[in-house]
C-alpha cells in the first residue's frame, strides 16, 4: 500500500492538535483553517478516528484522550524523519544567502543552529547570536569573530533576552539577520510565538541590511503571536514546499519570487533587497 505524503500527514497532525486544543471543533472550521475542502478534512477526521485520536460528531470532532496505535506512532516516526532532512536543506538555502564578510546575527532555533556548519567556508565572517545551543557548532566551524550576545536568560534557559541582548546587537550592527518566524499574518506582519524573544528579533531586522527568514512549519492554529516586521522588509525566505503552499500569494504581493527549488524546500529572493551574487 503507498504510504500518506508528508504534507498529507502533516496536515492530518496539525488537524489532530487543532481538536486537541479545541476540545471540539467544526469542519467548516477546520476546512477555513486549513485551507481545503470540507470533503477533504471529513476523510481527514475518518483517518484520525480509526487511529484514535479523536471521535467524529456531528459536522465535526471531538478530543479523545486514547492510547497511539503502532499505525500513528509509524506515521509520526516518517514525519520526524521527513522533518529532519527538510530542515537539512533548509540551512544548506540559507547558507547560501551569507555573503563573505558579513556580520551576521543567527537567531534561535534548530535552521540556525544546522546552518552553522555550512558557514564554514565563509571568509571574514562575523557570527552573533543570542541561543546558547549554537555555541558549541559555532566553535567547531567558524574561524572568524564568534559574539554571544549579553542578556537575561528566557524561560527555556536557552536563549539571551531583554534589554541587555537589545544593547547588545545594537552595538553589533548586523549586515545580515537570519531568524525563524512562526506565522505570516494575511497583512504580511511576521509573527512569533514568544514576546520576548519578538523584541530582539524585530530589532535585528531593523538593524540589517539584508534580512533572511526561514519559515519551517505551517502555522500552529490558536497560539500567542507577537510580530516582529513585515514581509516587505525581507531580502529572502526560505521555506519547505508545504509553507510555500501555504503563503504563496502573500510572498507575491510583496515581489518575492522563486529562485531556488527542489524537491524539499524553495527560496524567495526580494530582488530589490537581496543583491546579486
Amino acid at each position: 500500500m503507498a504510504k500518506p505524503s508528508t504534507s498529507l500527514l502533516k496536515r492530518r497532525l496539525d488537524i489532530a492538535e487543532i481538536v486537541r486544543k479545541n476540545g471540539e471543533i467544526k469542519v467548516d472550521d477546520l476546512a477555513e483553517m486549513l485551507a481545503v475542502s470540507g470533503v477533504t478534512i471529513r476523510n481527514d477526521l475518518n483517518y484520525l478516528e480509526q487511529q484514535g485520536y479523536l471521535k467524529r460528531s456531528f459536522g465535526g470532532a471531538i478530543y479523545t484522550a486514547q492510547p497511539v496505535r503502532a499505525s500513528v506512532t509509524q506515521d509520526m516516526s516518517r514525519m520526524q524523519e521527513s522533518d529532519r532532512s527538510a530542515e537539512l536543506e533548509l540551512a544548506k538555502q540559507v547558507a547560501r544567502l551569507v555573503a563573505d564578510e558579513d556580520s551576521l546575527f543567527l537567531g534561535a532555533g534548530v535552521v540556525p543552529r544546522k546552518t552553522i556548519p555550512f558557514l564554514g567556508e565563509s571568509r571574514e565572517l562575523c557570527l552573533a547570536f543570542n541561543d546558547l545551543g549554537h555555541v558549541a557548532t559555532a566553535r567547531d566551524y567558524i574561524d572568524g569573530e564568534i559574539v554571544l550576545l549579553g542578556g537575561t536568560l528566557d524561560r527555556s534557559g536557552q536563549r539571551l533576552e531583554g534589554e541587555i541582548a537589545i544593547q547588545s546587537i545594537q552595538r553589533f550592527q548586523p549586515t545580515c539577520s537570519v531568524v525563524m518566524i512562526e506565522h505570516v499574518s494575511e497583512d504580511g506582519t511576521l509573527n512569533v510565538a514568544s514576546e520576548s524573544a519578538a523584541v530582539i528579533l524585530a530589532e535585528s531586522l531593523r538593524l540589517s541590511q539584508r534580512c533572511v527568514a526561514v519559515i519551517a512549519q505551517r502555522p500552529d492554529y490558536g497560539e500567542a503571536r507577537y510580530p516582529v516586521g513585515n514581509l516587505s522588509v525581507l531580502s529572502a525566505v526560505v521555506t519547505p514546499q508545504i509553507v510555500a503552499a501555504e503563503y504563496h500569494s502573500r510572498f507575491t504581493a510583496v515581489g518575492l519570487t522563486n529562485s531556488y527549488t527542489n524537491n524539499e524546500c524553495l527560496t524567495w529572493i526580494n530582488p530589490t533587497l537581496h543583491p546579486a551574487r
